[in-house]
C-alpha cells in the first residue's frame, strides 16, 4: 500500500505561515492601541493633576504669568489627548483592516486542511475497497481451489 501524500501540502504549509504572521501583526495592532490608550490615560492623568494644582494656587494667590503657564500646559495636554485620541482611532481602523486580513488568511488554509483530509478519507475509503477487493480474490481463488480439488 502506498502512503498518501498531499499534493498541496507546501502550500498549505505557506498558508499557515501566513496566518501565522497575520495574527503577530494583529497582536502588535492590539499592543499598538493598548499603549495609546495607555498614553492617553497618562495625560489625562497630567491634566488632571495640573488643573488641581492650578486650583490650589489660585486660592492660595498666584501671579498672571504663572497662571498662564499652568493654561498653556493644559491646553497643551488638551491637544495631545485629542492628538492621541484620533490616533487611537486611526489604529482601530487599521487593527479592523488586521482581523479581516486574519480572517481571510484562516479561511484559506481552513479550506487547504478541509481539502486535505476530504482527500485522507477518499484515499482510506479506496485503500479499504482495494483491501477488500484483495481479499475477496483471494477468497474466490480458495474457493476455486477447493472446487477444483472436490472435482479431483
Amino acid at each position: 500500500m502506498k502512503k498518501f501524500k498531499f499534493r498541496l501540502q507546501s502550500l498549505l504549509k505557506y498558508k499557515r505561515h501566513l496566518e501565522q504572521v497575520a495574527k503577530q501583526e494583529m497582536a502588535r495592532g492590539v499592543a499598538d492601541i493598548l499603549a495609546c490608550e495607555q498614553r492617553i490615560t497618562g495625560l489625562e492623568n497630567d491634566k488632571i493633576s495640573a488643573a488641581d494644582q492650578l486650583e490650589s494656587l489660585v486660592e492660595k494667590g498666584m501671579g498672571a504669568g504663572q497662571f498662564n503657564r499652568y493654561r498653556q500646559f493644559i491646553t497643551a495636554v488638551d491637544q495631545m489627548i485629542i492628538v492621541e485620541r484620533t490616533r487611537k482611532t486611526e489604529l482601530e481602523k487599521i487593527l479592523e483592516k488586521k482581523r479581516d486580513a486574519l480572517k481571510q488568511k484562516t479561511i484559506e488554509k481552513k479550506s487547504l486542511e478541509r481539502l486535505q483530509e476530504k482527500q485522507v478519507r477518499e484515499y482510506t475509503h479506496e485503500m479499504m475497497r482495494e483491501e477488500q477487493k484483495s481479499l475477496d480474490e483471494v477468497a474466490s481463488l480458495r474457493t476455486a481451489r477447493e472446487v477444483n480439488n472436490e472435482r479431483i
